[in-house]
């Protein structure tokens, strides 16, 4: 083989590596991407999935409020805590949400970490769902802070409420009149129903597996 010939050889091994190179990042770039977006689309801190795959109670100094109910069949336990961390556009963190959480208990059970907990249930503490009887608008339902119900772009019928400014009213927030008042809602003129504003998080998991894996 002459020099000529070898010349070529050597160019055309070295634009494959270089592509075969470039497909690497591209596919290791894609990968980065779908990770991020499906850490965008979850709604719980990470840990939560693995603490309900696991039928495990959630316990700690992470728990700001919990409240144990007993009847005839299970024990249920509410719980308070923060939910996952959220930025906005500039890379500012978001204000602090909140997540209710219920668990189940067969009777007989230990109220523990390792459970078993037979079920849970995710939602959000510090905002309540409405649907709006015809004729009534959002900013006719307000909070004990005072802050008004937001329509829902594309939905007049619905609307969000925020608890946010009442939870932050004093320095303890009145974790234990939540359930209360959203009960109460129903007797508002303008409020055909109000409830909490649940998280499927076993179709969250379902995305973590089919991305991931990691989850039990």
């Amino acid at each position: 083989m002459g020099q000529r010939e070898r010349f070529v050889v050597f160019l055309v091994g070295a634009m494959m590596g270089v592509g075969i190179l470039l497909a690497g990042r591209s596919c290791g770039h894609e990968k980065q991407d779908q990770l991020r977006q499906v850490r965008t689309a979850l709604h719980l801190p990470p840990m939560m999935y693995d603490y309900a795959v696991t039928h495990k109670g959630f316990y700690g100094h992470y728990v700001l409020f919990a409240k144990v109910t007993t009847t005839p069949t299970a024990q249920i336990r509410e719980v308070v805590t923060g939910g996952s961390r959220h930025y906005d556009a500039q890379g500012r963190e978001l204000p602090e949400e909140y997540l209710w959480i219920t668990e189940t208990y067969d009777l007989g059970t230990p109220l523990a970490e390792a459970g078993p907990v037979k079920s849970y249930l995710f939602a959000y503490a510090d905002r309540v769902q409405l649907t709006l009887r015809p004729g009534h608008k959002a900013t006719e339902v307000t909070s004990p802070g005072g802050e008004a119900a937001q329509e829902v772009s594309g939905h007049p019928e619905q609307a969000l409420l925020s608890l946010r400014s009442w939870l932050k009213q004093s320095g303890s927030a009145p974790w234990a009149n939540v359930p209360g008042f959203i009960t109460s809602l129903s007797q508002n003129p303008a409020v055909a129903s109000a409830q909490w504003v649940k998280i499927d998080w076993e179709a969250d998991a379902d995305l973590i597996r089919a991305n991931t894996g990691k989850v039990r």
